[in-house]
């Protein structure tokens, strides 16, 4: 791990501290140990649980069970976690251009990640301005993780649109606890290890806790699954080939000429109306190559029998390595080449050669890293009357970094393909005759994208009962926050050694709120159907120096008619401010990429736009849901939820959307898509400005590209979201077999209708690919008996429609089983535990999606749906001393 000494310095400092803190307090008198902290997701009062509002929680078992060694994963298993957008293996959705550092963030009901806030024991955390990644917690460091699929920024202000997820750290571990984990797919060619341990110790006046896990995971290369692949034909679908192949095609005169497998030397070896197709994303992966190094610690001391003293903090490095397909272009190949041949007949200047560079040079990988840090310490008053004050001040830091050092210097590969000297001409006929020396100089461009965060957040809140009714105590909070976010977004792009260029954005948010909760009915003023009756009303207002201020309310009530049945409903609005990169950006150029033919053709070349918009404002929504919990006995549990989420301005970038021609007739009248001659003057226009170009033109010259897309940020997106949550568990304890948990979850979608416009019409997208799906669900059957333990779990993902080629294609549902046989040794308090996973047992392959291998994932499937892995098999081991 690569701690700096002042990230050193704190985590030291605080364990030294905490830990001399320790011994002192149990030699001498002390006074009344703290309580259990109260934290409740989705509410600043100290009570049992949000008004209005269901949390789903993962306590550390249930993380453990999920067999995933990073919590992203954990928590992705639950089925209102789409993977959608900010994936390590997708970014093609909305929200997911910006993720060059290929981490994972969750994305509840689907309706885009930024839409989802993450804190961490109830307060916010730095992040490098795109999205916060779960993984920067260890899995052992975490005691639950509470979820409210219901929007919350009455609450917590920015992103809680569709809800929020709190990643609560353990504060009551006492002892050792170590854990071990080996998995590999069933062909070798994945495999993931960690490693881990968490120390704990409770003493009179508080507690202290350190954790640690170290994760490997492997890439997975596209080339290991076959049905990641560009000739779809044999399963019903489309052949995306392509003509830029390492023997590749000629079109001189409009005709097409296929260059031998050997390699061309005359003109007698070519054959008019002949082509060479290949896949052209060969050697890409599927999934990065990742390593994590994550740490956290917590720590309460009860200083006197009024005042507490508390802390949390983390630690996080980690690195990836992603190989993309090998880089390919339509070559300009003039005559004056050294190497050149030209059909019979042809007497022009120069023709086109589709052509890729897999045995030219490596291909382009990217790689990087992503560190993280920060410290909250804070203060717990009592007051009279049963009032306490809280305060805290969070202070961190964050360093993203994306690096490829092999792109293409088209200045030099236009000159190389011009030349007449066989000593620095290139030669792309498939015989290796390009010199070593003129190779290095084409591929030398680097591109370095560092981003670096800062963040201090402070906190003050009150919160306590105003008076008592006869149903009990009307109880308030109310609290200020600031927020300081500081981003220095970096790029260097060319020849090596090119100077960074840094834009240095940063924004103030201050903020009020308050909330009070008031009993109607209770224990003491009950009524018939009306046991218990509360209402819950908060308001917040945030300010923010860049793109001004919101004030949002909530109202939640709870109606319990007869002690088993609890009748629920919330409304409230919620906004996400844009992020600073999504303002500023800090990758202004041109990307030449290939786009998807509506009409099932060869890829159409195109160029994007990316940068920063400082024309965004926030996006907005109105939530609201109703729902019933009914438990008619202690052991059974059954509930419903109706949400319902309107989502206004919402920000939609076109940069890595490879398929957006297939919506064609959704951006008319927003100029985000040019196409023709004008596409082309555009694109020249920026190359004659000094902007920075990805990737190569057609024929070398801008003018050639027929389709232009901003791929910056803009706020033209409104979704309308309804739809049912289900949860259902039981226990049945039994004497000769011992005990069973069955347990059902899973998320409905009604309607989900996106505008792509202001002007646009509605069009309804549920259930079609790369959208919220209708139906998806998780079971599971676990029995435990003295030292054995068998889990049977099944995640549901329905059939849903892929309606990204010409004529829509009905994609079949995907059910992967897993099984998980447990073994413990030992004393019963700390066993040694041994688990035996077998995950997707019956190797469930994904589902066959036609559509075209995409750079940003998919291609034969759909990696937002479906798991290309297959059956992995797995022994953990985890022991408690």
């Amino acid at each position: 791990m690569k701690f700096s000494l002042f990230r050193a310095q704190i985590l030291s400092g605080s364990a030294l501290a905490l830990g001399l803190i320790a011994p002192a307090a149990m030699a001498q008198q002390a006074p009344t140990p703290p309580e259990a902290a109260i934290i409740v997701t989705g509410s600043r009062l100290r009570i049992e649980a949000p008004i209005g509002s269901t949390v789903t929680a993962m306590s550390n078992a249930d993380i453990a069970s999920t067999g995933r060694v990073t919590l992203d994963r954990a928590i992705k298993e639950l089925p209102q976690v789409f993977d959608l957008g900010v994936s390590e293996s997708s970014r093609g959705q909305s929200g997911g251009a910006g993720n060059i550092v290929y981490s994972n963030s969750i994305n509840l009901r689907g309706i885009g990640p930024n839409a989802t806030l993450i804190i961490v024991d109830g307060h916010r955390v730095t992040n490098n301005s795109r999205s916060i990644d779960p993984s920067t917690l260890p899995t052992l460091g975490v005691e639950r993780v509470e979820v409210v699929a219901d929007g919350a920024s009455a609450i917590y202000g920015s992103d809680a649109v569709a809800g929020v997820v709190n990643l609560i750290p353990r504060r009551h571990l006492n002892g050792l606890e170590m854990t071990a984990r080996g998995g590999i797919s069933y062909d070798g060619a994945y495999h993931e290890t960690m490693v881990g341990a968490a120390y704990g110790r409770k003493f009179s006046r508080g507690q202290v806790m350190f954790a640690y896990e170290h994760v490997d995971k492997s890439n997975l290369s596209g080339d290991d699954r076959p049905f990641f692949r560009s000739n779809q034909t044999s399963s019903g679908g489309n052949d995306y080939s392509v003509t830029k192949c390492r023997i590749g095609t000629i079109t001189a005169g409009g005709v097409n000429y296929a260059l031998p497998a050997a390699g061309l030397t005359n003109a007698s070896q070519l054959t008019a109306g002949t082509s060479n197709k290949c896949n052209d994303l060969q050697g890409q992966d599927l999934i990065p190559k990742q390593r994590y190094d994550s740490a956290n610690m917590t720590g309460n001391f009860q200083a006197t029998d009024w005042l507490e003293l508390f802390v949390d903090g983390f630690y996080s490095y980690r690195a990836f390595e992603r190989m993309p397909g090998a880089t390919n272009a339509n070559l300009t190949v003039p005559s004056t080449n050294a190497f050149y041949v030209a059909p019979t007949g042809f007497t022009g200047s120069s023709y086109t050669l589709g052509y890729n560079f897999a045995g030219d040079v490596a291909n382009n990988k990217s790689w990087g890293h992503s560190e993280s840090w920060q410290i909250t310490p804070g203060v717990k008053v009592k007051l009279p009357k049963s009032w306490q004050f809280e305060a805290l001040i969070g202070k961190g830091r964050t360093y993203d970094i994306s690096i490829s050092t092999k792109g293409i210097n088209n200045t030099a590969l236009a000159a190389a393909l011009a030349s007449n000297n066989v000593a620095t001409a290139f030669d792309p006929y498939g015989l290796n005759r390009t010199s070593a020396a003129t190779l290095a100089g084409i591929f030398n461009q680097v591109f370095y994208a560092p981003t670096i965060g800062h963040f201090v957040g402070y906190e003050a809140r009150l919160n306590g009962p105003l008076f008592n009714l006869p149903a009990g105590q009307v109880k308030l909070a109310m609290g200020y926050e600031a927020q300081e976010f500081n981003v220095s977004l970096g790029q260097a792009r060319g020849n090596p050694g090119v100077a960074f260029t840094w834009s240095n954005p940063g924004r103030r948010v201050d903020s009020g709120y308050a909330e009070i909760v008031i009993p109607v009915f209770g224990n003491d003023n009950a009524i018939p159907l009306f046991r218990k009756l509360d209402i819950d009303a908060a308001v917040r207002y945030d300010k923010y120096s860049d793109v001004g201020s919101t004030t949002n309310p909530k109202l939640g009530i709870n109606w319990k008619p007869v002690d088993e049945l609890t009748l629920r409903g919330s409304y409230g609005t919620s906004f996400r401010a844009p992020t600073l990169t999504q303002l500023y950006g800090n990758t202004s150029q041109l990307y030449v990429q290939s786009y998807q033919n509506p009409t099932g053709g060869s890829p159409i070349v195109g160029v994007a736009l990316s940068g920063g918009n400082l024309n965004l404002k926030p996006e907005t929504a109105s939530t609201w849901s109703v729902g019933a919990d009914f438990q008619p006995t202690r052991r059974t549990k059954l509930s419903l939820t109706y949400f319902n989420v309107d989502y206004k301005n919402q920000v939609i970038g076109l940069l890595s959307d490879l398929a957006v021609l297939t919506r064609l007739s959704q951006y008319d009248g927003t100029g985000v898509i040019v196409q023709g001659a004008t596409a082309g003057a555009l694109a020249a226009q920026y190359v004659a400005g000094g902007m920075a170009v990805s990737g190569a033109f057609p024929g070398g010259n801008p003018s050639n590209i027929t389709l232009f897309v901003d791929g910056r940020s803009q706020n033209l997106g409104r979704s309308i979201t309804r739809g049912l949550d289900f949860t259902a568990s039981h226990v049945l304890d039994t004497e000769k077999l011992g005990r069973f948990t069955l347990s059902a979850s899973g998320s409905y979608f009604l309607g989900y209708k996106t505008q792509q416009a202001p002007n646009a019409p509605f069009i309804s997208q549920l259930n079609n690919i790369f959208q919220p799906l209708k139906f998806r669900a998780r079971a599971s059957v676990n029995w435990e008996k003295d030292r054995w333990g068998l889990t049977l779990r099944t995640t549901h993902v329905g059939g849903y429609t892929n309606n990204a080629i010409s004529t829509p294609q009905a994609v079949k549902s995907y059910t992967p089983v897993d099984a998980v046989v447990t073994f413990k040794v030992g004393e019963a308090a700390n066993p040694f535990t041994l688990s035996f996973e077998m995950r997707n047992m019956f190797n469930i392959k994904p589902p066959y999606v036609n559509i075209a291998p995409s750079s940003n994932g998919s291609g034969g499937f759909d990696a937002t749906a479906s798991d290309p892995i297959g059956r992995l098999m797995a022994v953990s081991a985890r022991k408690k001393f």
